[in-house]
């Protein structure tokens, strides 16, 4: 690159000083990019090269080593060493082959080779190919919505891309855009790294697929901030392999995820299954001491949940949503409550929201062990000792005059911390479904709250 010409100095009026910088003159300004100039175009070219000009616009200048019609027509043409180029950018393709190109779309297009760089960054990807794309116009000349383009299939392979941050992907595919119709995406082969997160700067990620979904009009809606119409049918997001370094050292990991959903009806009525296995956190800065204190060498566990929803009556059920911890211990959740529809959860409308049902329990592995252990060691106290001081503490809590309602939970509680019990759930099952009114409302006495709400609590 040639050198840039140093600006010359400012000259000085002799016996006056020169002014601060701030008064000099402003450094010039680098000129906008020139139109380029137009290429001549070959005689005899394919119609399809022609038509393809049209469409880039008179801002992109289209050049190439060599073109060939695959066809009488010249509607299927073969071009090598393509450049194309605009003020201030420039891609490459080895080679491109378009069949089919329309004003509104194209029946196929593959590139091979295809090379950019802007802004300091690189893309190069070994090949991209569209098959039946077609994008409704807008008569205004706006953008159209995702709902508007129709694609049967895209494939990318081969992407690397250099500059402030890196990415390799090996693969990513759409398949069948089709507004009310399910599509499907996925990707193969992720790494991204010199990422600004903090303690994690790269990830790499095996797999990832969504399967189901219609896209195009889910994106129309949220575009909108309307409420995406469910798709009668299963869908669902895979994951495979998502690893966190940072430093070059593991941070964490996800050897799968797996979220399923069956939809009976369009007002989302269904069942859905989610799963996250294989989870590992690292000893990171903020939780090292706190592993170390509790003889862990990492965290590792699963989430899992099972979940059903009938839309006419907005009811919704979590059957069992637990986390769950290798040598620690598992916390599970249950949830069943009615009168939430979709169009009321859109507008943040509780109103009608009953609880019919709720539940907590937690099964200890050896977390409540290791840190009855880790503070009998540090307060020099026998465990017995402080198993007592504990429930004691917890029995204080729980025992207030008149309100015998809480001496199931209090027992179940004490229980547990004694050792005579690795289990404990409290349930409340109400009589009757209470409102979000009556939750809400002035707090009721130990008594009324076991009667509205049915409390009970079990050690096992």
């Amino acid at each position: 690159m040639p050198a840039v010409p140093a600006t010359p100095p400012t000259a000085q009026v002799p016996g006056k000083p020169s002014g601060p910088p701030s008064a000099q003159a402003p450094a010039p300004v680098a000129p906008a990019p020139q139109a380029l100039a137009p290429v001549p175009i070959p005689p005899n070219e394919p119609a399809a090269l022609t038509r393809l000009r049209g469409l880039l616009g008179a801002d992109v200048r289209l050049s190439y080593g060599s073109a060939e019609a695959l066809d009488q027509a010249g509607e299927q043409v073969r071009m090598t060493a393509v450049v194309l180029e605009r003020p201030g950018s420039r891609a490459t393709m080895e080679d491109l082959r378009i069949s089919g190109l329309r004003q509104d779309g194209v029946a196929e297009a593959v590139a091979r080779g295809f090379a950019t760089e802007e802004a300091g960054t690189r893309v190069r990807i070994g090949m991209i190919r569209l098959a039946g794309l077609t994008v409704a116009r807008d008569p205004g000349g706006a953008p159209p919505d995702p709902d508007k383009v129709r694609l049967d299939a895209l494939r990318i392979e081969g992407v690397e891309a250099t500059g402030t941050t890196t990415m390799r992907l090996a693969v990513a595919s759409v398949e069948n855009w089709v507004a009310g119709q399910p599509s499907s995406v996925a990707l193969e082969g992720l790494e991204l790294g010199g990422l600004d997160g903090g303690i994690v700067d790269a990830l790499s990620l095996a797999r990832f697929s969504m399967t189901g979904l219609d896209f195009g009009t889910t994106l129309t809606a949220l575009m909108r901030q309307q409420t995406p119409p469910s798709l009668v049918g299963r869908a669902a997001v895979e994951l495979d392999g998502l690893q966190f370094t940072g430093g070059g050292r593991p941070v964490g990991a996800l050897r799968e995820m797996r979220v399923g959903a069956d939809v009976a009806r369009t007002d989302g009525s269904g069942t859905a299954t989610i799963a996250l296995r294989g989870i590992r956190v690292e000893p990171l800065p903020m939780i090292a001491d706190w592993l170390t204190r509790f003889g862990y060498q990492a965290i590792e566990g699963e989430i899992t949940a099972d979940t059903t929803y009938d839309g006419a009556g907005g009811r919704i059920e979590i059957r069992n949503l637990s986390v769950a911890g290798n040598e620690v211990g598992t916390l599970s959740f249950a949830l069943a409550l009615d009168g939430l529809t979709q169009q009321q959860a859109q507008a943040s409308d509780f109103s009608t929201m009953r609880l019919i049902s709720v539940g907590v329990r937690y099964a200890d592995a050896s977390l409540f062990r290791r840190f009855i252990a880790m503070q009998a060691a540090e307060t020099r106290t026998p465990e017995p000792q402080l198993r007592e001081q504990f429930a004691a503490m917890a029995g204080g809590a729980l025992t207030q005059p008149g309100a015998a309602a809480l001496d199931p939970i209090r027992d179940a509680v004490q229980r547990f911390i004694r050792g005579q019990a690795q289990t404990v759930e409290i349930r409340a099952n109400p009589p009757q479904p209470v409102t979000l009114q009556q939750m809400q409302g002035a707090p009721p006495s130990p008594a009324d709250v076991q009667r509205i709400f049915g409390i009970t609590a079990e050690a096992r």
